[in-house]
């Protein structure tokens, strides 16, 4: 059993080799075939394969049951939940990294954004989000811009997907704050978040995770209590990994 204030983050490789590929295909149900094979694009459907798989398979080891017996339902805003509230989860992906976040009972959101989509930062936090964020993008250097607009973006869809609501709901939600330590040497910094229109359900702890080079990401738990984040990197045991190629 997870302790309520621990949250385990799973990171999960989106570019395996072909043998990993074909042992995640084995893991989804028929459900999730179907939606699969209605994607055009061979290396979106064969990402999407590979994270929904690897779910199952780390869901079923925590349940202790086979990955295709895992039972996924949907909320109203499309958020993935076990049917029979076990745990709770939460996954994202972005370019060749998805992390998976596991909590026992608290309501949890993470979101991972890669640096390679170039985007108007300042011009959409213009747009988005609250005036003192808007300044916090414009002010960064050029350089620094599309980074901190970023960092800002994650902790709203952690937030966001934490409460099972939509981005729209989210995108002016205060997340500039600087995370503030708990006492003690078992609790990790976090910013609380209050929606200040009072749509989203609240409040949230949100923490930055490091998630690799160009990437963004965060983690946010429902209340305010602080809570403690291990990530773990997933490789699935008796499959061996893609190696890099070698300079000829």
């Amino acid at each position: 059993m997870l302790d309520p204030d621990l949250v385990q983050v799973w990171q999960i490789g989106l570019d395996p080799s072909p043998a990993l590929v074909r042992v995640l295909a084995g893991a989804l149900d028929e459900a999730e075939r179907s939606r699969l094979a209605g994607y055009r694009s061979g290396p979106l459907r064969r990402r999407l394969l590979v994270a929904r798989g690897a779910v199952r398979i780390i869901l079923g080891g925590y349940l202790s049951i086979r990955p295709d017996r895992v039972r996924i339902e949907t909320g109203r805003w499309g958020k993935p939940e076990l049917a029979d509230r076990r745990l709770r989860f939460n996954v994202s992906h972005s370019g060749r990294l998805a992390l998976l976040a596991v909590t026992a009972t608290r309501e949890v959101g993470v979101d991972i954004e890669d640096g390679t989509t170039a985007r108007p930062a300042v011009e959409l936090a213009a747009r988005y989000f609250p005036p003192d964020e808007h300044r916090l993008v414009g002010s960064a250097g050029p350089e620094e811009q599309p980074a901190t607009f970023r960092r800002l973006w994650v902790r709203k869809e952690a937030c966001v997907k934490a409460a099972g609501g939509r981005l729209a709901y989210g995108l002016r939600l205060p997340v500039s704050g600087e995370p503030a330590p708990f006492p003690g040497p078992a609790r990790d910094a976090g910013v609380l978040v209050t929606d200040p229109t009072g749509r989203l359900p609240g409040p949230w702890l949100v923490r930055d995770l490091l998630a690799g080079p160009g990437y963004a990401a965060a983690v946010a738990l429902s209340g305010p209590q602080p809570y403690r984040t291990v990530t773990r990197r997933w490789r699935l045991a008796g499959v061996a990994p893609r190696r890099p190629n070698r300079p000829r």
